[in-house]
């Protein structure tokens, strides 16, 4: 595939093979066009990136329909798409110096990413010249219990954000040190080409943790940057089941 840039028409997505890379263009803020950020995204279906002009690739070759189990086979088969998708991405954007790594879930969410992109930005400039690694908080309205509530989401990547609570969150904003962030976050490309994405060997976390973990670097967590997950629904009789199970167990 050929890469062209084009700063005088709208960028336009150039599939093949289910690929899709969209060149940079003026759509995109000076500060963040010169950081030679690529977003990079594995998917089941060819899905766009709400940035124009952000260099995107959007993976979705060897996808397999697994579900959100907790097990070594099902993050070894993230790894090794997130690995494949990374290393085309260099391979078709080689002055790549920074990887936006994104889920499907909020590639709609560009404010949300353009500000995770700027703080990024901001950071790697001011306070963390050799490189650190921030994502975005992860968010969902949680209907699977007798009383609805917002939770954070990505609890098994992030534990540190259990304990969190949105009105706080939105109240300070601010950044939370952790070990580990997933679902959209930007790090050096230096560090994926020296530890790439593998399996926690006690299965701890996911692919992100070992990517995170090994590289060496500070790692936060953005409570300003706020990501979306659809409202998980369950039906009324499964909810008072769950609730109940749940009461079970803080009894014990």
């Amino acid at each position: 595939m050929t890469v062209t840039k084009n700063h005088s028409e709208r960028a336009k997505s150039q599939p093949e093979n289910g690929r899709k890379i969209r060149p940079e263009s003026f759509f995109l803020d000076i500060n963040i066009s010169g950081a030679r950020i690529s977003a990079v995204c594995i998917s089941r279906y060819p899905e766009d990136l709400s940035i124009p002009g952000l260099p995107y690739h959007n993976y979705t070759e060897g996808w397999k329909p697994y579900g959100h189990e907790k097990t070594k086979e099902r993050v070894s088969y993230l790894a090794e798409r997130r690995n494949r998708a990374v290393a085309e991405t260099l391979a078709l954007l080689p002055e790549t110096r920074h990887v936006l790594m994104v889920d499907s879930y909020y590639l709609q969410q560009g404010e949300q990413i353009r500000k995770l992109i700027t703080e990024y930005i901001e950071m790697s400039l001011l306070t963390y010249r050799t490189g650190c690694i921030l994502g975005a908080s992860s968010w969902i309205y949680d209907k699977t219990r007798i009383r609805p509530k917002y939770r954070f989401y990505d609890s098994w990547t992030t534990p540190e954000g259990v304990n969190l609570r949105l009105k706080e969150v939105e109240r300070d904003g601010g950044l939370l040190s952790v070990k580990a962030v997933g679902g959209c976050y930007l790090f050096p490309v230096s560090v994926w080409q020296k530890i790439r994405y593998d399996v926690p060997e006690d299965l701890h976390g996911c692919e992100h943790n070992w990517l995170c973990e090994h590289s060496g670097l500070p790692v936060f967590l953005s409570l300003s940057e706020r990501m979306w997950r659809e409202p998980v629904i369950y039906p009324r009789g499964k909810r008072v089941r769950m609730s109940l199970h749940l009461s079970r167990l803080f009894r014990r």
